[in-house]
């Protein structure tokens, strides 16, 4: 929510639906993105409160939803599905359905649901530390009079060690920007401060106003009150070639 708080009530709400028609032999799946322990803790008991005993008629998965709007080159069909059940049998029956449907892809199974949905967290928090570390470096460059593209593509020469990230006005989209404080929320029963987390959060929430001050910046060099001045916006959607905020 806009507290930085985990909002699980579609998944709940979504897994007492399915729970109204649980019987023997059913296979349930998640992919929302969600902290670690949401498999077993919130749906699990769920679907044991109708009478199924989990890995035993009734199967359980976590198996992270992988999906790059725009992306021409991977599709769900080839890319690696991993997937974590409550039990090893889980696990294979979920692994089962995911190789009938991948037509390239690979099924990676992990021991748990816990190391799926943290693998999850791991993958986009590592995405959006890595556009801060850019964004902080592009605010840096600007005070030193450095162009940070020509930078990052000086960077990208090297073909080891370096994976190119780009700054920008702020992280949309509806993964990037909130998953990884689905872990900050869920570190603190652990008595754990995830300070890279808020950090690259605070430089991603400052890039908006970033750009405003260097917009009134050029304004004033050409000696244009802000006040009633037009700006022309190129492009909102949170990536290039796609129409999603």
């Amino acid at each position: 929510d806009i507290y930085k708080q985990p909002d699980l009530s579609y998944v709940v709400n979504s897994s007492k639906s399915v729970a109204k028609y649980a019987h023997k032999g059913m296979l349930v799946i998640l992919e929302s993105t969600t902290y670690p322990g949401t498999t077993e803790e919130v749906l699990k008991p769920i679907f044991e409160e109708k009478g199924l005993k989990c890995g035993e008629n009734f199967y359980l998965a976590f198996s992270p939803e992988r999906v790059d709007p725009g992306n021409k080159q991977y599709k769900t069909k080839n890319t690696p599905k991993v997937v974590g059940g409550c039990t090893p049998d889980c696990t294979e029956v979920a692994a089962a359905l995911y190789r009938n449907v991948l037509e390239e892809g690979d099924v990676y199974t992990v021991s748990s649901p816990a190391v799926a949905e943290m693998e999850k967290i791991f993958e986009n928090t590592f995405r959006n530390i890595n556009i801060a570390l850019s964004n902080e470096m592009a605010i840096l460059c600007k005070k030193m009079g450095i162009d940070i593209w020509e930078v990052i593509d000086a960077a990208k020469t090297k073909p080891y060690g370096f994976m190119a990230f780009y700054p920008g006005p702020g992280i949309g989209g509806h993964c990037i920007p909130l998953d990884p404080f689905y872990l900050s929320w869920k570190a603190k029963e652990y008595d754990f401060y995830t300070r890279l987390i808020e950090t690259s959060g605070d430089i991603n929430d400052y890039m908006p106003q970033f750009v405003v001050e260097s917009a009134m910046e050029l304004l004033n060099k050409a000696k244009k009150p802000m006040n009633g001045a037009k700006v022309l916006l190129l492009g909102v959607a949170y990536k290039k070639d796609i129409d999603d905020l």
